[in-house]
């Protein structure tokens, strides 16, 4: 599952995209991470990232970024400073309720996931790293998608999943990151193309960072 790709596109934003963050995921982010062609890319530096499997912690714990690997994201991070940061996860489908649900907000002080529909949820990245390490002009993003490893025909049948729709939706948010050329042209397009959730994000970010920081 390690991979690694660097595209030199120009003088443009630098983006760094980050697969396989705990436990067996990369299995699934590799799959979009491979599927990604360099000419649907923005000018700018593109880092690819997928790691292979580790003990799963949560990157909303503190304990996670305490780890060797949440250090080598880290170290990533501060080295690149990228205009663009993306998550690559994956998530078992018997947790959509609970990762979706203002409960979460309320035990653990993180905002919900954000139903981008077919399955397909995302966020923000961790408050632990989301003030930190990044300034309020970086385009932070979480990506969901069900874990392939996890998906069987019983699961498939019992949430109703449908595999083709919920790759459409996941790659149509991946390649607005990878096209963007600038952080306003990707927040004139989230209006245009997801305003529910935007808004959604406005005021799970409002929640947690304060009422001027941005949804992404």
């Amino acid at each position: 599952m390690s991979f690694f790709k660097y595209v030199d596109n120009g003088k443009g934003p630098t983006k760094l995209f980050i697969g396989g963050l705990h436990g067996n995921e990369g299995v699934t982010s590799l799959k979009f991470l491979k599927r990604i062609k360099d000419e649907n890319l923005s000018q700018g530096q593109f880092y690819f990232y997928n790691f292979d499997k580790t003990p799963y912690i949560s990157t909303i714990d503190k304990e996670y970024y305490e780890s060797e690997l949440g250090q080598k994201v880290l170290e990533l991070i501060e080295d690149l400073r990228p205009d663009f940061y993306t998550e690559l996860h994956c998530y078992s489908l018997k947790n959509y309720d609970k990762l979706t649900s203002l409960e979460r907000y309320k035990k653990t002080g993180v905002p919900p996931l954000i139903k981008l529909g077919n399955h397909v949820l995302v966020s923000s990245v961790s408050p632990l790293i989301r003030m930190t390490y990044f300034s309020t002009e970086t385009v932070c993003k979480t990506l969901e998608f069900p874990c392939f490893e996890k998906l069987n025909s019983e699961i498939i049948k019992k949430y109703n999943f449908n595999k083709t729709l919920a790759i459409e939706t996941y790659e149509e948010l991946l390649n607005l990151i990878l096209i963007s050329p600038s952080r306003d042209y990707f927040e004139k397009e989230m209006l245009k193309k997801h305003a529910s959730q935007v808004r959604i994000a406005m005021r799970y970010a409002e929640k947690v960072f304060g009422k001027d920081f941005p949804p992404y």
